[in-house]
């Protein structure tokens, strides 16, 4: 019996609605699409937003707000010269603190 029910039942569906059946199905496939799109532009978005913010703590790290004042005070050339030396430590700080974990790990791995 449920066997012929259900299609008895779908069929009554599209003679009742008629062409608005294929018009909602149509419509339940572009909203999927639509979907899709959004979740991906959403996540493209935030992907964004995460590397400028990475980029950003970076500069920070890099460049101190207080080196980048000394530099900017061009009257004083003193200033200015010990605000690049300090920038130029703090480079060389940061570059042996990212530089050698990578050093140790290929010498534990045997990477020449």
């Amino acid at each position: 019996m449920d066997r012929f029910l259900k299609p008895f039942l779908v069929l009554l569906i599209v003679l009742l609605a008629g062409p608005e059946v294929f018009a909602a199905i149509e419509l339940t496939t572009l909203l999927e699409l639509v979907g899709a799109t959004l979740f991906l532009l959403a996540f493209s978005a935030a992907f964004k937003l995460l590397g400028l913010a990475m980029l950003d703590a970076l500069i920070r790290a890099a460049l101190p707000t207080e080196f980048l004042a000394m530099i900017r005070m061009r009257g004083r050339p003193d200033v200015v010269i010990v605000g690049l030396c300090l920038v130029a430590a703090n480079a060389c700080v940061l570059f042996i603190i990212c530089f050698t974990p990578y050093v140790l790990l290929s010498v534990m791995l045997g990477h020449p």
